[in-house]
């Protein structure tokens, strides 16, 4: 990590100390809307600032949230930004306003009355109005898959992955996050959306009450100091030859990976289906369902339009602007493959991490002579690798990678405690912990956002 990284990442641009009182509005008075008034998104990124812009400064953190908003990815009304606000008519707790939460010294308790209370009007900018915003959370609206015994059909709906969620410190520890994820689950049944999906920094716990539950949370971690393994003896030749790997560079190179990806998903459920089909044995069966975001382009560029917006400003001392664009790739696949092997990966220069997105060997693919797929992953692997040094990031991160993998490489599979993918069902009388038979497929990194 350079040192520059290194200021960033433990130098706040600002930090507001949480603040301890009567809560400033009653949940009964308090309503989850969407936003679509600039001002107001603009306001929910300077509140998130205080826990996720690690240094980098507001004009710089507000540019890069405009940036992925203007990617095909946000467009068309898949991203939605919800507020948590109180009722036009709503107005704070006398406990609160008696306080003088909220106020500088000198402040009269009637003046902080007037700076605080009242319902928020979802047209009004002014900073009285803003400061009225106790919570926010953005969804995503995305394609998936759904393969359910009861039907015996894969079919293709809607999920929708959660997002930002985010409570001000200052208004913390009245419920208002809870709350807030409640009346969003809420909104979601009103719409057609199958799914829904987060990665939890909270724990496994705490969304579970709301529908979301806590699913496989692992990793294999290859350091950039670490020394990897020789490839493997090829079986059927019993001597070494070199895999020969393409880099992922063009948005058509992507297109065609990813629409192989999700023709390949949607077969891998058919076959899951068919299985289960197979051994169906009671009601409780027929309930049994797997579930799978849509590998699609638009992610990916999102993820990418993210690296490169971090590479060319916010570390730009780190990089050379001028080949950022077309040294910064997407990953790298086996040539006549039928794009059946592949790996795409994602630059987090914030975190410092080369993240991989999808890791897809397929054992049905065509292996040129000499080669297995035990001396790919190798090659994937030390592809990975080296892209991550040439970065100067410090690891490589695959989610739920396999343990298979992790002995292949010399390493061993670790239990992840942040970031935990949480699944729920939507309209359903199953929305938790049942049916016990609910799989997330191809949980990776690619349907993070």
């Amino acid at each position: 990590m350079t040192e520059t990284t290194k200021k960033l990442t433990t130098t706040p641009a600002f930090k507001q100390a949480p603040v301890r009182g009567p809560a400033p509005y009653l949940l009964s008075d308090l309503i989850l809307i969407p936003t679509t008034v600039p001002e107001i998104i603009q306001r929910t990124w300077t509140n998130n600032m205080e826990e996720w812009a690690k240094g980098v400064p507001l004009d710089q953190y507000h540019a890069r949230e405009q940036h992925l908003a203007a990617t095909d990815f946000s467009s068309e009304q898949r991203l939605i930004t919800w507020i948590l606000v109180p009722r036009p008519d709503a107005d704070v707790t006398p406990a609160y306003a008696a306080s003088g939460t909220g106020a500088g010294a000198g402040v009269g308790k009637e003046e902080v009355r007037l700076k605080v209370g009242g319902g928020f009007d979802p047209m009004n900018v002014s900073g009285e109005n803003l400061e009225r915003i106790l919570g926010a959370v953005e969804t995503y609206e995305r394609p998936g898959m759904v393969a359910r015994v009861g039907n015996k059909l894969v079919e293709d709906v809607s999920s929708m992955s959660v997002a930002s969620v985010y409570v001000p410190s200052k208004y913390r520890h009245h419920g208002y996050g809870k709350l807030m994820m409640k009346l969003l689950w809420e909104q979601m049944e009103t719409k057609n959306i199958a799914f829904t999906f987060l990665y939890s920094d909270l724990g496994p716990d705490f969304y579970g009450d709301f529908g979301w539950t806590a699913r496989l949370s692992t990793q294999i971690v290859i350091p950039t100091t670490f020394t990897l393994p020789a490839p493997p003896t090829a079986r059927t030749r019993g001597s070494v030859r070199h895999t020969i790997l393409q880099p992922v560079s063009t948005d058509a190179q992507l297109q065609e990976l990813v629409d192989q990806d999700a023709l390949l998903v949607r077969q891998d459920l058919e076959k899951r289906l068919a299985v289960a089909l197979a051994t169906f044995e009671s009601q409780e069966t027929e309930t049994e369902r797997f579930v799978a975001v849509t590998p699609e382009i638009r992610a990916i560029q999102w993820l990418y339009a993210r690296a490169w917006f971090n590479a060319s400003v916010i570390f730009s001392k780190n990089y050379n602007p001028a080949t950022i664009e077309s040294s910064l790739k997407y990953g790298v696949r086996v040539p006549g493959s039928n794009n059946n092997q592949f790996v795409l990966w994602h630059h987090d220069f914030t975190d410092d991490n080369l993240f991989i997105l999808r890791w897809r060997l397929d054992s049905s693919s065509p292996t040129k002579e000499g080669e297995d797929l035990d001396a790919i992953a190798s090659a994937f692997a030390e592809a990975a690798q080296e892209e991550a040094k040439k970065w100067k990031l410090s690891k490589v991160v695959f989610w739920n990678g396999d343990e298979a993998l992790a002995s292949l490489l010399g390493l061993k599979v670790q239990v992840r405690k942040d970031s935990i993918p949480s699944l729920g069902l939507l309209n359903t009388p199953y929305p938790g912990h049942t049916p016990a038979r609910l799989e997330w497929v191809l949980n990776q990194k690619y349907s993070w956002c």
